[in-house]
């Protein structure tokens, strides 16, 4: 298949980062991955989220390597800006980064990536530690950035205090999940929200971008019925009666805007008064668009606040 063309309204990603990131964790086979890589590709996409651990039920770097083969395949590889991750538990040592990241790379078949960040935290390592093995590969070209994934807030916070008070680069990320939904128990052993007070206000203080995982609540908007978030398999992490209502409110929104209620869910997370930067997991390419058509939009404050605690019909526009 010949390259994808590059629309002329699309431009790669500024220093400030992509608006979304497409997952990578689904597609470890070519036939999967390349229909969704395109369609992301076609309508301007060019930020992608990869990790060391993806695809390891079904061979370990599978999914790497076809997001890496895909690149190839359509002369691409110099455009994508790729977020890698790895040091996941139970290897999630300072001595475990580099080794990972470099074989992260040959799976892709790159030398580089835009921003690096621990797949998970070791409370029984310092801060410190981590920050200065991340910081040396920001220093010697391998990333151009580092942050951390599924980190609480007060590790966050030390290691941005260890950086400053070392003169090292600070972290430019974290990866939490985050949507408009509340996920009320973790999905994954291991997992953080930052969905909470104390979260939002840091965020807004200190300029850390948020690059929040199932941003749009992972298929709880898609529902036929909003009252299978009580009962079907998205209950444990999700079911809460302030979630089911915010469900129903998306969906009201989503006949105001003529958005898809997921679309809306997407719109609220990219809505927030601190700097977001959405990770997205669309299977089929049809969910793509329908992600990136609602990435366009942004909520009011009215609509935003309405959606996550509001009553009644949509505020008006």
């Amino acid at each position: 298949m010949p390259p994808v063309p590059q629309p002329a309204s699309a431009a790669p990603p500024g220093p400030e980062g992509p608006p979304l990131l497409l997952g990578t964790s689904a597609f470890g086979q070519d036939e999967r991955g390349f229909p969704v890589y395109d369609a992301y590709w076609e309508g301007g996409g060019r930020a992608f989220d990869t990790a060391w651990l993806y695809g390891h039920a079904y061979g370990p770097g599978c999914c790497e390597r076809t997001f890496g083969s895909w690149a190839r395949s359509r002369g691409v590889e110099k455009d994508v800006w790729v977020l890698a991750k790895g040091a996941h538990t139970p290897e999630c040592l300072p001595d475990r980064v580099e080794s990972q990241l470099t074989e992260s790379f040959e799976r892709m078949g790159r030398a580089d990536a835009a921003l690096y960040m621990l797949h998970r935290d070791n409370p029984d390592v310092p801060v410190g530690e981590f920050v200065t093995v991340l910081a040396d590969l920001v220093d010697r070209g391998l990333v151009g950035a580092y942050g951390m994934s599924n980190w609480t807030l007060p590790r966050v916070a030390e290691a941005v205090d260890y950086a400053r008070a070392h003169g090292l680069p600070v972290p430019a990320g974290i990866s939490n999940q985050y949507s408009l939904i509340n996920m009320v128990h973790p999905i994954y052993p291991g997992t953080e929200t930052s969905n909470d007070p104390a979260w939002r206000d840091w965020l807004g203080k200190n300029g850390v971008r948020l690059y929040p995982w199932a941003s749009q609540g992972r298929g709880a908007h898609a529902l036929a019925d909003p009252d299978e978030l009580r009962t079907g398999p998205l209950a444990e992490s999700w079911y809460s009666e302030n979630n089911a209502a915010r469900v129903r409110r998306a969906r009201l929104l989503a006949e105001r805007t003529g958005m898809s209620a997921t679309g809306v869910a997407l719109a609220w997370t990219l809505s927030q008064p601190f700097p977001v930067v959405a990770l997205i997991g669309p299977r089929v390419p049809e969910e793509v668009r329908d992600s990136l058509a609602a990435a366009a939009h942004r909520l009011t404050d009215a609509e935003r606040d309405w959606l996550e605690n509001g009553e009644g019909e949509p505020p008006a526009r």
